[in-house]
């Protein structure tokens, strides 16, 4: 205790008991290596393949992610243009903002230095969307045209292919035991 601090203004109440913080409190750290020493193959023939399967089903599961979260980037992006593109309940096209366009125009041009994973499915999208955005500006797509029509049509099928693209996790399920009737 602080010298400052008196015996009367400690109370264990206000602090969780010691299994809950030790439950809660977890650490862990890893080394990263891209590949597994030549070193392990010396000690032992087997060690060596089972990190070597272990390394490459870490790789495998980065790229995996790495792939998602881009096609999931550009499906939120171009979801929200072919939204934004529709008409209102009044029949006049919805607000659109400036930036609809830039972020969408901005992931596009950064999508091949992105692409680390050379997901060609995502880049053949990438290339039909960068082409109905060429010269394509907010001011453009503000009034009702055929322009914002074959935009919005694009967009819509765009974002259906990417909804196809994407893997839904299932999270986990849990089930309640539901407790037995008291007698």
């Amino acid at each position: 205790m602080p010298p400052s601090a008196s015996a009367d203004s400690y109370n264990p109440s206000d602090y969780p008991p010691l299994e809950d913080v030790t439950r809660e409190f977890g650490f862990s750290r890893q080394y990263v290596s891209f590949g597994v020493p030549d070193q392990l193959k010396g000690i032992s023939q087997e060690v060596w393949e089972q990190e070597r399967e272990k390394a490459a089903q870490r790789m495998a599961e980065a790229s995996s992610e790495i792939q998602q979260v881009l096609r999931q980037s550009m499906a939120d992006l171009v979801a929200h243009m072919a939204e934004r593109l529709k008409e209102g309940p009044d029949g006049k096209p919805l607000r659109f903002k400036e930036s609809t366009v830039s972020k969408l125009v901005e992931f596009l041009s950064n999508f091949s230095f992105r692409n680390v994973t050379d997901d060609q499915n995502l880049q053949l999208l990438v290339s039909r969307a960068r082409g109905m955005l060429q010269g394509v500006e907010a001011d453009h797509l503000r009034t009702a045209g055929d322009l914002r029509i074959r935009l919005k049509a694009g967009m819509s099928s765009i974002s259906a292919e990417l909804d196809g693209m994407l893997s839904r996790s299932r999270g986990r399920k849990l089930r309640l035991l539901e407790s037995e009737p008291e007698s």
